[in-house]
């Protein structure tokens, strides 16, 4: 673990995110680093100890909430889509977000067990997931 100097240096390089926004999407990301680790499914996989920190981008994309929690984006791989929106550069994201579609369209083409919806909803993607770089962080 990094020391909080460290931690604070660190964060600083992002903009958009603070140190204690940084702390969580590292954890979370290490989980989902673990997942592709072990050889076990990514696409569906929800965090059961650890969230991704509410961000600008959950109101601006409207996602549904019940009570004050967000219902998506926080333990699901849209959570994770997200962290990446906030941590890569906007031309690594905007690539990254060009191959999942391309991944996503390729996968439904094949005419497997789940629809696009169902791969989405699975996903914690929501309908508009495709306009995350419409928005300003």
């Amino acid at each position: 673990m990094l020391q909080h100097r460290q931690q604070s240096t660190i964060s600083k390089f992002y903009e958009n995110v603070t140190e204690k926004n940084l702390g969580q999407y590292l954890r979370c990301l290490t989980l989902f680093r673990n997942v592709c680790a072990h050889n076990e499914r990514l696409f569906s996989h929800n965090l059961i100890q650890s969230e991704f920190p509410d961000t600008k981008l959950h109101q601006k994309m409207n996602i549904p909430q019940k009570g004050n929690m967000y219902i998506m984006g926080k333990k699901d791989y849209f959570g994770l889509f997200i962290a990446f929106r906030y941590l890569l550069r906007t031309d690594e994201f905007i690539q990254y977000k060009r191959q999942l579609k391309g991944t996503i369209e390729e996968y439904c083409k094949k005419g497997t067990r789940l629809t696009k919806t169902e791969l989405l909803r699975k996903m914690g993607m929501p309908e508009n997931w495709e306009m995350i770089t419409r928005y300003k962080l």
